[in-house]
Order: C-alpha cells, then sequence, then structure tokens
C-alpha cells in the first residue's frame, strides 16, 4: 500500500518545481543490521527516506545536526565493523502544510535507511519543542511541472530532481559535488547543493548564491483576541488589541466602544478605517458629492492642496491619538505602579509580622529546649534513684523473707525446748520423790520400823499424772 504527498522546491523567481513523492505507509516494523532475521509482516523498504513535518523553526543546519550522528554508520565488513557513510544526500522540499516543511534522505544501502529510521523515527527534535520526527519510506518521486514546462519522472529510490543541481562545485568551498567525500551533497529549498559541513557553517538562514530562504519561513497565523477567527481582522493602532470585523463577531468594533480607540489597521490591506467617522482614512479622498472612495489626483492644484489638506488631516489625527495612546499607557502605568506598590507594601507588612513570629517562635523554642534539657536531667537523677530504691527494696524483700523463714524455724525449736524443759522438770520431780521415799524406806529400815520381810511382801503403787500419761503416748 502506497500513498503520496505533493512537494515544490526551487525559488519561484528562477525556477520552481512541483512534483508528487509516492511513499510506503504501514512502516513500524523495521528490521537492521543487528537483527539476522526479518519480521513477516515487515514492508518494502527502499534507499530513501522521507522526513514529514518538521517545522520551520528548525533551520536547516539544526537539521543536519539531528542527523549527524548516523552520517557515518558502523557495517559489518567480513571480518571486522567499518564505518562507512550511510547518507549521501538530503533535499529540502517544502509540503502543503504551513509552517513545516520535509526532508528527502537518500542512504547507500538499505540497511542503513533501515538503522535511521529504527533510530530517529518518533524521537524529539530537541528537548524544547514537542514535535518529533516522523520518517517513511520513499516509493519513488515523480517531478510534475517545472517553471519552464518540462516534467520528468524517477522511479525506485533514486534521489530526485538530481538533473537540476546548477553547479558542479560547492560554493562555499568550491570542492566538486559529483561524489561528495568529505560531507553530504545538501540541497536547500531553491535547489542549490552544497556540502553539509559548508551549509552549517553559515550564520545566515538565506541562501549564499541566490539568498532565498533555506526553508520556509515561520508563519504566525493570527487569530482574534476574543474568539477563533482568522479572517477580516484589525487591529488597535493605539494599543494594538486584534480583533474581528463586522462580518465576523465585531469584537474590533466593540474594542472601540470599550475603550474609545477610533483607529484599526486592517490585516494584509494596510487600511485604517476611523470608527468615529465610520470611514478610511488612509491617503485617499472621499468624493463631497456622492461619497464615494477615490483616489487623490496628480498634477493639479486642487489635487495638491486636497492632498496636502488629508496630509496635515491626517498629522493631526495621528498626533491626537499617540497623544492620547501616551495618556492612555501612562495611566495604565500609573495602576499598574500604584497596585505593585500596595502589593509590595502588603508583602512587606506580611515579611515584617512573618519576621516577628518567627523571633517570637525561636525564643519560645531556645526556652522550651533549655527547660527540656532540665527536665531531661532531673528525669535521668530520677530514673537512677527508683533504680537504686528497686534495688535496695529488692535486697531488703529477700532479707525479710530470709529472716521470716528463720524465724519460724527458731520458734519451732524454742516451743520444743520449752516442751522438753518441761518434761525435764517433771522427771525431775519424780526422781526427787523417788529419792525422798528411798531414804525414808531407808530410816524406817535402820530404826526396825519396818522390816526386811515387810518390805519383800509389800508393793507400791505410784498413780500417772496426765501430763505423763500423754508425755507417753507422745513418746
Amino acid at each position: 500500500m502506497a500513498e503520496d504527498i505533493k512537494f515544490v522546491s526551487g525559488n519561484p523567481l528562477v525556477e520552481q518545481t512541483e512534483g508528487i513523492i509516492h511513499f510506503f505507509t504501514k512502516s513500524t516494523i523495521i528490521c537492521t543490521h543487528r537483527s539476522s532475521k526479518k519480521s513477516s509482516d515487515s514492508i518494502q523498504t527502499s534507499e530513501m527516506l522521507c522526513m514529514l513535518g518538521i517545522p520551520c523553526s528548525i533551520a536547516v543546519k539544526d537539521l543536519l545536526v539531528f542527523i549527524s550522528p548516523m552520517r557515518f554508520l558502523l557495517v559489518w565488513f567480513t571480518n571486522f565493523f567499518l564505518y562507512s557513510k550511510g547518507i549521501t544526500e538530503v533535499k529540502i522540499v517544502k509540503c502543503h502544510l504551513i509552517g513545516h516543511y520535509m526532508a528527502l534522505i537518500k542512504f547507500k544501502t538499505t540497511t542503513d535507511a533501515d538503522q535511521f529510521y529504527a533510530t530517529f523515527n518518533g524521537s524529539n527534535f530537541n528537548s524544547f519543542e514537542p514535535d518529533v520526527c516522523q520518517l517513511t519510506y520513499v516509493s519513488h518521486v515523480e517531478a510534475i511541472s517545472t517553471s519552464s514546462g518540462g516534467s520528468s519522472s524517477s522511479h525506485g529510490a533514486s534521489f530526485p530532481l538530481k538533473g537540476l543541481v546548477e553547479l558542479p562545485s560547492c560554493p562555499v568551498c568550491l570542492e566538486k559535488l559529483d561524489e561528495p567525500v568529505a560531507g553530504i551533497l545538501t540541497t536547500i529549498l531553491c535547489n542549490h547543493s552544497f556540502h553539509d559541513e559548508c551549509i552549517s557553517k553559515t550564520t545566515d538562514t538565506v541562501c549564499p548564491v541566490c539568498r532565498y530562504a533555506q526553508s520556509p519561513d515561520v508563519q504566525i497565523d493570527s487569530q482574534c483576541a476574543d474568539c477563533d477567527l482568522r479572517d477580516n481582522l484589525w487591529i488597535c493602532l493605539i494599543c494594538g488589541n486584534l480583533g474581528c470585523g463586522r462580518y465576523g463577531h465585531k469584537h474590533a468594533y466593540f474594542h472601540y466602544k470599550k475603550t474609545g480607540h477610533t483607529f484599526a489597521l486592517e490585516m494584509g490591506k494596510n487600511l485604517v478605517w476611523d470608527y468615529a467617522d465610520d470611514t478610511y482614512v488612509h491617503r485617499i479622498a472621499v468624493n463631497q458629492e456622492d461619497g464615494k472612495i477615490v483616489q487623490v489626483g496628480e498634477g493639479s492644484e486642487t489635487g495638491d492642496k486636497k492632498t496636502d489638506y488629508l496630509s496635515m488631516e491626517f498629522s493631526a489625527v495621528l498626533v491626537s491619538q499617540l497623544e492620547s495612546q501616551r495618556q492612555y499607557f501612562e495611566s495604565q502605568l500609573e495602576v499598574i505602579t500604584s497596585e505593585s506598590a500596595a502589593r509590595i507594601s502588603s508583602i512587606e507588612s506580611e515579611l515584617d509580622n512573618t519576621k516577628r513570629c518567627v523571633s517570637n517562635l525561636e525564643s519560645k523554642l531556645a526556652s522550651v529546649t533549655k527547660e527540656k534539657n532540665s527536665l531531661s536531667q532531673k528525669l535521668a537523677q530520677s530514673n537512677a534513684t527508683i533504680q537504686n530504691l528497686q534495688m535496695q527494696l529488692s535486697e531488703n524483700t529477700a532479707l525479710v523473707s530470709g529472716l521470716s523463714s528463720s524465724q519460724a524455724v527458731w520458734e519451732a525449736r524454742a516451743k520444743k525446748a520449752e516442751e522438753e524443759l518441761k518434761q525435764s522438770n517433771e522427771e525431775l520431780k519424780e526422781l526427787m520423790l523417788n529419792l525422798e521415799f528411798r531414804d525414808k524406806l531407808a530410816e524406817a529400815t535402820a530404826a526396825n520400823e519396818i522390816t526386811e520381810q515387810e518390805l519383800a511382801n509389800s508393793s507400791v503403787t505410784v498413780t500417772e499424772s496426765k501430763r505423763c500419761r500423754r508425755r507417753r503416748k507422745n513418746r
């Protein structure tokens, strides 16, 4: 599938050529020399690329700087890589888009064109503008007509209009242009050819030979300040406001009603309109009989007087309008100055208040910081005291627990000792009773009150006390 686009090249005052560029579409899948296999849905390629939609703000030398990284390409040759000149020719042509132009770039091989396409397609020209590089493969270029009436065609991927090269050498360095070895053959909009390095060194934006523009001029598309109309525009001679005329939305007339600026200039025709008198006021005369606008006659005294009168009147009107313009801008300047002074004073007062608040906050911050440091020290001391008290408490608790356990043991021992003491006292009493009884028996025996036969036949019964019985049970 191929499409075409019209182009124009050459200086219209010397020779101009119109033609059609036929190119392929859907050229999005391109195989470079780095890949060994090609995709099955890749399109047919050629040795020529067309760079579309280049903004006029990008000069030819800027474009050459943009494509300079691909000037020499790394090519695999036998068993090693070799730098080879990839781009052979560049031609600048004009397209139908206002403020844009195109560039036809011819490469040495199709592989070089594929590598250039894969590198630059979709990339920005620079970091300051949103425009991107749009590339497409060229099927063939056809020249429809020239200013001399000739026509020719070029098929395949050959570079267009090769027969229109006027000079056999570069006008800058005077080197041959047949097969440029030192640079790329660059043909600008007027069909004059140069080396890329030579044309890049020129500081002017016109051709060094014919003084024609190297690329189309940047055209500013004016429109109404209040709407989007671009036709029948009038600019105010006092403040420069741009508005549409009476055949549009009448914004220029509304500007006159709002500001009182009576004179407006029609864009593209240099005609001055006076809204106060509702007529033109440039150098034309008005017929007093029917009110029609006529040219001022030449060669007659009456015409000269009328011309002088109109000139004086126009000068007076211009002076008065300039004076009103001066007063208007002075009033605007005073308003802006007063507003700026008031704003500056308010900002200064706010700044002073902010400084005072900052100083107060800094003093408060210093006092709070000092208090925080003292409290931190007190807190550290309190924590140390608490730790010491906790250690003492733990020691006292351990001591009390030890003493409590020892007290219980000693109480048990004391109780046991008391019981043993009571027991010993009872036994001692019994023993004393026995001893006393034995002494009495001995005395009775000695006094012959009791005989030994009576003692042998007698029995002694002793009743045990309750304590003794309890003690024996415990034993």
